[in-house]
């Protein structure tokens, strides 16, 4: 058993925990307690400084029930370490139904909300005022290297912050090896999460392959000069929110009872500052932050120096914005909308995921085919698996992005999808936001209803077929 003032707890804790002042006196924390290394680490850490900030500790255990025996093994480790430190703990286990859709669904993103979810709960349950989580400063690096590949703004580059709400990450600051020392030095045991070796998720393959490359690259410090440009994009995205509240205040007024802004406002405004302001509006009306891609912000924003004081701009969902005369309002359904909205989610193979603001879903299951076989029907799909998986076994459902491009079936040449939508008469409403299925590298697989690209057709050399479907949620 460790000693109170063991000289071992890395100084990159405390820094992290003091710089922020995470914690107040009389706390109650609820520790998010996975029996893995860094939120093992993270419970004898906050047990040896407890007195020190005048926090008292309640820890927090789900079993997902996604590993079988390995799972109960883990819980069976949380509830034994939870009563050798004497701290108490509030544990949940999956229903066998839940834990189904987890697994039929993107396992990663379903499982967080899940996870969070029963987080929030028990610190309610117990009185906690913050909520502690084991993220480290690896975690940081991985999060900052997923969005810039992936897509993001200077908000999503701050990466995962020190403190977000109730939620506080006193190892942020912390490297993964430094926390396994520090169990290493105390005799302290931890579980392994068999998942975590696995690449066939992104963030996996973005700690055992990219990082790596980039530190033989770059040298063992680019990860901290990562960390330190994110901390500079950060500070400054702060200012220009600070500013654009302020902006938004002068600039908003209503019309009609509906939401609007003024045109000279607008144009008075750097162009940071007005997406901010627009996007502070779309927040207000409760549109969806996944849904605000760059180019509706530049539809909004041109309506303020259109020479037509009519002029109008379509939104997904639905929602339109129009000019008139000094303002530009916001809001009112648009009968002639039929698109999708944008959207991107994963699908595990195989598995099953509800794409967003329909009524369909999107399923995958690996089958037995023959060469050159075809759906019989424009609602299924059937490519040749090894082609399909070939960056890991969660695919990407998505809206359309101007640059998506694709060899369409039985054709040679590479065409732009938005093209190949125009010549098959598409409407013009659907083809902004059209259903795709792609892998995690962007290449298109199927354009949904249309056409699969040629290079995942099955053939006589393919191992195995994937077949996708689309279905209506009822149907399912």
């Amino acid at each position: 058993m460790l000693q109170r003032k063991t000289p071992l707890v890395p100084i990159s804790v405390i820094k992290a925990i003091d710089a922020s002042s995470m914690f107040a006196q009389g706390d109650t924390v609820l520790v998010a307690f996975s029996g893995g290394p860094d939120s093992t680490a993270l419970v004898h850490i906050l047990d040896l400084q407890s007195q020190r900030y005048g926090i008292s500790l309640h820890l927090a255990y789900l079993n997902h029930r996604l590993r079988g025996r390995e799972s109960d093994a883990e819980q069976d480790f949380v509830e034994r370490t939870a009563k050798r430190l004497g701290l108490p703990l509030e544990t949940r286990a999956l229903s066998e139904e839940e834990a189904e859709r987890v697994s039929a669904r993107s396992i990663e993103s379903q499982a967080r909300a899940i996870r969070l979810e029963f987080l929030k709960n028990a610190a309610r349950a117990v009185g906690a005022q913050k909520i502690a989580t084991g993220h480290t400063f690896d975690d940081h690096v991985e999060t900052l290297l997923m969005r810039l590949f992936t897509g993001t703004g200077p908000d999503g580059f701050a990466g995962i912050r020190a403190i977000s709400g109730v939620f506080v990450r006193p190892l942020i600051e912390t490297p993964k090896k430094d926390l396994l020392k520090f169990l290493s030095d105390n005799s302290i045991d931890y579980v392994q999460d068999s998942t975590n070796l696995s690449s066939d998720f992104l963030r996996n393959r973005v700690r055992g392959h990219l990082i790596p490359s980039i530190v033989k690259t770059f040298g063992p410090h680019a990860p901290s000069k990562l960390a330190s440009f994110s901390r500079i994009v950060t500070a400054e995205a702060d200012v220009v929110k600070e500013m654009a509240a302020g902006a938004y205040r002068d600039a908003r007024c209503e019309v009609d009872g509906r939401p609007a802004l003024l045109v000279d406002a607008l144009k008075s405004m750097k162009p940071a500052v007005r997406n901010r302001v627009l996007k502070l509006l779309l927040s207000e009306m409760n549109f969806p932050e996944q849904s605000i891609y760059s180019q509706h912000i530049a539809s909004i924003a041109a309506l303020a120096v259109s020479r037509n004081s009519q002029a109008r701009a379509k939104l997904p969902g639905g929602m339109n914005v129009a000019r008139k005369g000094d303002v530009i309002v916001f809001g009112g359904p648009d009968a002639a909308h039929d698109a999708y909205p944008p959207f991107r989610c994963g699908l595990m193979v195989p598995g099953q995921v509800p794409i967003p603001f329909t009524n369909l879903s999107m399923s995958a299951r690996i089958v037995d085919v023959p060469a050159h076989a075809i759906p019989a029907n424009r609602t299924e799909a059937l490519l040749d698996a090894d082609v399909c998986l070939a960056c890991g076994r969660e695919l990407i459902v998505r809206s359309l992005e101007p640059q998506d491009t694709f060899v369409p079936l039985g054709m040679t040449q590479r065409v732009r999808v938005s093209e190949f939508l125009k010549k098959r008469k598409a409407p013009q409403s659907e083809r902004l936001n059209y259903p795709l299925v792609t892998r995690q590298d962007g290449k298109v697989l199927w354009v949904v209803r249309q056409r699969i690209d040629d290079e995942a057709r099955i053939t006589e050399s393919a191992s195995s077929g994937l077949l996708l479907s689309l279905r209506r949620v009822q149907d399912t």
